[in-house]
């Protein structure tokens, strides 16, 4: 006859049994992939599998996050140009300071970037009713009274020849009429340090 301090003695035991059936089920699991509990040489393998493993996982996350994330053609490119865009957002010109290898043989080179606008070789007063808009920088050294400007969209602006001291150069975005956009100008201040202007650009500069 059983008491009941008996009946809850024996109430844990089926617990222990499905923990020995799990033990069991993951013994005859590794045995069917070569691996035997207890065996040190295998379960060096078995380390090097799960590092591979996790490296695997690892690398695919990235990829996956990576995707996730991609900017499309439209968001780097800007929009297409077959087709017309209504109420199109003000055009924004953003220029990087100079680079200081070109300082330092008197070059300017200025990395630069245009949101909402396509810097094309296109001019006049039709072109500026183009959409998507298109336009081109002017750029200005060192408050001369003449400017040139630039339609290659290079990604770089390039003026050489330098002599050491302060400089600087204004770059304005412009519609294809010439005609700046409002605030849409940057003015780089800078200084060309003491070089060899011979070893440079040779005896005839």
């Amino acid at each position: 006859m059983k008491t009941e301090n008996q009946i809850e003695l024996t109430q844990p035991v089926a617990p222990r049994r499905n923990l020995t059936t799990r033990a069991a089920t993951a013994s005859l699991g590794l045995a069917r992939n070569g691996i035997t509990p207890g065996d040190s040489s295998r379960r060096g393998f078995t380390g090097q599998t799960t590092v591979q493993l996790l490296a695997v996982l690892v690398t695919a996350g990235t990829l996956v996050g990576a995707i996730a994330f991609a900017q499309s053609a439209k968001e780097i490119r800007g929009a297409s140009p077959y087709v017309e865009i209504t109420n199109e957002p003000a055009p924004k010109l953003i220029v990087d300071a100079p680079l200081p290898e070109g300082l330092a043989n008197g070059i300017f080179w200025a990395q630069y970037r245009v949101e909402n606008l396509r810097i094309v070789p296109v001019f006049g007063a039709g072109a500026a009713q183009t959409s998507p808009r298109v336009g081109h920088l002017h750029i200005q050294v060192d408050d001369l009274p003449w400017w040139w400007a630039d339609a290659s969209d290079n990604n770089t602006i390039d003026i050489a020849g330098f002599p050491p001291g302060q400089h600087k150069v204004k770059i304005q975005l412009v519609g294809a009429d010439h005609n700046a956009f409002p605030g849409q100008v940057v003015t780089l201040p800078f200084t060309v340090p003491e070089y060899d202007r011979e070893k440079v650009y040779g005896h005839g500069h």
